[in-house]
């Protein structure tokens, strides 16, 4: 049986006073736009490079190569809400994001140094906070009705999307739960 680590990909988590208040406009946001369904708290992240399925040794070999990757002090401030129209999804970003798309460019060398395959489409830095936006998203009362949002992004780290038991999509950081198993492999 091989070890996998399905749907993996790189992400900055936010520290907690940004989650919290990400989560918090995610709320408001979701009580404006009842049809969308909203990122669960845990779930909030800035994907840097989606990889897919991993086998568990070169999942390792990544998580430690991206614990190498340097991350300056900053603050990443989350000041723009928007929507792709095409995925559907309704998101948070900065117009100040140069460092994190340097991250972002910093990551995808990584992967291509270690020979992993990832998305190549063109980066774009934000977090999503609805999914299955119909039309352009309605903002609570007197939008805009949030604060910028400072988040000082700590190092990108190697993640896994699964479903729980309840088929609920989770994300994890690798490996905190360990390896899944490949089914009848």
């Amino acid at each position: 049986m091989t070890a996998v680590a399905p749907r993996c990909f790189v992400a900055l988590w936010p520290d907690a006073a940004a989650r919290r208040a990400l989560a918090a406009l995610t709320r408001d946001l979701h009580a404006a736009n009842p049809d969308v369904q909203p990122v669960a708290a845990d779930n909030l992240h800035c994907t840097l490079a989606f990889i897919g399925a991993l086998a568990a040794p070169r999942a390792a070999a990544l998580a430690r190569r991206l614990q190498r990757i340097a991350v300056p002090p900053q603050v990443w401030r989350l000041d723009r809400l928007d929507w792709f129209a095409g995925a559907r999804v309704l998101w948070i970003g900065g117009a100040d994001d140069a460092h994190i798309a340097a991250l972002a460019q910093e990551v995808r060398t990584v992967l291509d140094e270690a020979a992993i395959a990832y998305d190549r489409k063109p980066f774009a830095a934000h977090v999503t906070l609805a999914r299955g936006l119909r039309t352009p998203p309605a903002l609570p009362a007197g939008a805009p009705a949030f604060a910028p949002i400072p988040w000082a992004p700590g190092a990108p780290e190697l993640a896994v999307s699964e479903r729980d038991a309840s088929g609920a999509l989770r994300y994890r950081r690798w490996p905190a739960a360990g390896p899944v198993r490949e089914p009848g492999g």
